[in-house]
C-alpha cells in the first residue's frame, strides 16, 4: 500500500484515483494530528463489503464453504457451452 499525506492527495488527486483504479493499489492518505483514510477503486470495495455480508454469519459462511468443497471435487457444476450460446 502506497501513503502519502494529505496536501500531495489533494495536488494529485487525478492520478490518484487513476492510479487504485488502474493497478488496484489501495492509498493511504495521512493527515497531522487525525486519522488516515484509505483510498481504493470502488469495485474493490463493493468486493469487500459483499464477501463481509457473505461471511457475516455462520450459516452464509457454511453454505459457501460447502459449496467451496463441493466445486473442489467437480460436484453441482453447470456445464456452459460457451462457443455455442442458443
Amino acid at each position: 500500500m502506497r501513503t502519502v499525506i494529505f496536501s500531495t492527495a489533494r495536488n494529485e488527486l487525478a492520478s490518484l484515483l487513476d492510479e487504485v483504479s488502474q493497478d488496484r493499489v489501495a492509498v493511504e492518505i495521512v493527515r497531522r494530528d487525525k486519522p488516515s483514510a484509505i483510498l481504493i477503486d470502488k469495485d474493490e470495495y463493493e468486493g469487500m463489503m459483499e464477501t463481509l455480508h457473505v461471511l457475516s454469519t455462520p450459516a452464509n459462511t457454511a453454505r459457501l464453504m460447502e459449496a467451496i468443497a463441493d466445486a473442489d471435487e467437480g460436484k453441482n457444476l453447470a456445464s456452459h457451452d460457451l462457443m455455442d450460446p442458443k
